[in-house]
């Protein structure tokens, strides 16, 4: 078979298709263009994956990517490559007043790729976790200029795959009541998903689940917050999430520096709350731990009790068709060649939650080769700390 790669030996899981079996994979012109065995290697650069798996590029849905442009940034040309996460959804750090930014200085050079949320706010994230005095982006109600999102919007109306609005204290401050309807019209009006970030309220979760619909998606889910838990007092799964699950809800981990408890995930997970997708949250405040990058969340979710298909279908597919990107995180022929090599390792580990708290692991995915539109990638260096710690 001829191509550009040949990836041999491994074993291929495509968790979309159900595919799980030993087999070589071709690419050429950025696609996967056969898989099977005993692949002949023509002209073929060739990978040998014996022992390992062969899995799609991951989706991260819930990241920080706009590095020099919000100081929570994170660069995912030197993280990808290096953790097999090939599609990068940024969360919101940019507003309307810096997306074209975001857009030609990031996200158009990298060699990831990255699909943008822009948030509510005009001005983003620019000021998250990095003024000695907390401002959040909706302190002024003002900054949720629906006419400049529009303008942006439609300009960039290829790019842009949804809406984020934080809505817990810390970022929208008394006016979580102006935000929120703020925030639904704002995605009706680009035609893309709503996303919400519950925490500390106010708001309350009660108070934001009626403004999500179907398809839309609740990050944070697992978070321990006053008034932005899904449990009650008594331990019990709030009526207002199970509700939002049946009428179509997404459930987003976004784990981040203080967004994820084992204990809330235990009780919620027994309760039938199962993330939709599993994700990071991640920014230069959690880079260096708890979080540090998405295999090592996947690993949390395998010491909580999901076998590994279920957690390969939470950071593949699933997360991708949550975008509208159908074409992203599977492997078959004719499908991008966004492709993660790992080895799993299965030695103890301690694995640490937002809050301290430690839970015992034994499996672990060790990246070995990323490839994003065929090309295998290498981690670039840019000269700066990727960690930065909450004044």
């Amino acid at each position: 078979m001829n191509g550009s790669l040949l990836i041999r030996n491994g074993r291929v899981i495509d968790p979309a298709s159900g595919f799980d079996q030993p087999a070589d994979l071709a690419i050429a012109d950025g696609k996967v263009v056969a898989i099977g065995r005993d692949l002949a290697p023509g002209g073929s650069r060739i990978i040998d994956a014996a022992g390992m798996l062969v899995v799609p590029g991951l989706v991260d849905l819930h990241t920080h990517a706009y590095w020099g442009g919000a100081l929570l940034g994170v660069n995912a040309d030197k993280i990808g490559p290096r953790t097999g996460v090939t599609t990068w959804v940024d969360c919101g750090t940019s507003g309307a007043a810096t997306f074209e930014g975001f857009y030609h200085h990031v996200i158009r050079r990298s060699r990831v790729r990255i699909l943008p949320f822009i948030n509510l706010s005009y001005i983003g994230l620019t000021a998250a976790g990095n003024l000695s005095i907390d401002v959040g982006e909706l302190f002024d109600w003002r900054f949720a200029d629906l006419g400049e999102l529009k303008r942006v919007g439609s300009a960039f109306a290829s790019e842009i795959v949804g809406v984020k609005l934080r809505a817990s204290n810390n970022a929208t401050g008394a006016h979580s009541a102006l935000a929120l309807p703020l925030a639904r019209e704002a995605a009706d009006m680009l035609g893309v998903p709503l996303m919400v970030h519950v925490g500390t309220a106010p708001p309350t979760i009660d108070e934001v689940l009626p403004f999500l619909h179907e398809g839309d998606i609740l990050t944070h889910i697992y978070n321990q917050s006053v008034g932005g838990c899904v449990l009650d007092g008594a331990g019990k799964l709030k009526a207002s999430v199970r509700d939002a699950m049946a009428r179509g809800v997404k459930m987003d981990v976004g784990h981040g520096a203080g967004s994820f408890s084992f204990r809330v995930a235990e009780i919620a997970m027994d309760q039938g709350l199962l993330p939709d997708a599993i994700s990071t949250d991640l920014h230069a405040h959690n880079v260096d731990g708890p979080v540090f990058d998405l295999p090592t969340v996947m690993a949390k979710f395998i010491a909580l009790g999901m076998d590994m298909h279920e957690v390969l279908t939470r950071v593949t597919f699933a997360p991708a068709s949550i975008v509208r990107r159908n074409d992203l995180g599977r492997l078959d022929v004719g499908s991008e060649a966004d492709i993660a090599i790992f080895k799993l390792r299965s030695d103890p580990q301690n694995l640490v939650d937002s809050a301290g708290e430690i839970r015992s692991g034994t499996l672990g995915f060790d990246n070995v080769a990323t490839i994003c539109r065929g090309i295998v990638l290498e981690a670039v260096e840019d000269g700066r700390a990727e960690g930065r710690h909450y004044r």
